[in-house]
């Protein structure tokens, strides 16, 4: 008997430990301390970094596929926009302006955030000097924040909504 339930113990103990392997994650499944995997915070990151390559190329086409179709997007500016397609349209002409073409911008680490692993949140700090006004007047330095909401959908990452915001923290007493 003390053999027999010895055997059954080791069988159960063998038996759950290749369940567990069979079932694990390969390293680029493996989920991160947030919820998604590092395959999904990499194409995040990529997603966030194709913000920054548009401003650096002066081209949006890189942007294409970002967003989702009905994408909700607003900039510091109070520019509210529907849609990816309309999104990277205006972004496409406002990167080509001549007051932003001589610009140049400092960009913060971006972080990713996990909500669940088909929902996450990204966000980016950057400051810009040398951005004018249409009339080509200098605009004082630009301290920027931007956060993106992202889905998962059909194995594709997708911005559901990017708002784009100033610091004002100077126009606001004690405000820091």
């Amino acid at each position: 008997m003390k053999c027999t339930l010895a055997f059954l113990g080791f069988v159960i103990a063998v038996s759950g430990f290749a369940l567990a392997q069979a079932g694990s994650p390969t390293p680029k499944q493996a989920a991160t301390a947030q919820g998604g995997t590092a395959e999904d915070e990499a194409a995040i990151r990529t997603i966030v970094n194709h913000w920054q390559q548009t401003w650096e190329n002066h081209d949006a086409s890189v942007l294409a596929g970002d967003y989702a179709e009905d994408a909700d997007w607003l900039n510091a500016f109070g520019i509210r926009l529907k849609g990816g397609a309309e999104i990277v349209d205006f972004v496409s002409k406002v990167v080509k302006r001549p007051n932003v073409q001589g610009r140049q911008t400092t960009w913060g680490e971006s972080t990713v955030r996990f909500v669940r692993p088909d929902v996450a949140l990204a966000y980016r700090d950057y400051s810009t000097v040398g951005h004018k006004t249409p009339n080509g007047q200098e605009m004082p330095e630009r301290k920027t924040h931007a956060t993106w909401f992202l889905t998962k959908e059909n194995g594709k990452w997708r911005i559901a909504s990017h708002v784009i915001c100033d610091d004002n923290a100077a126009a606001v007493p004690n405000a820091k």
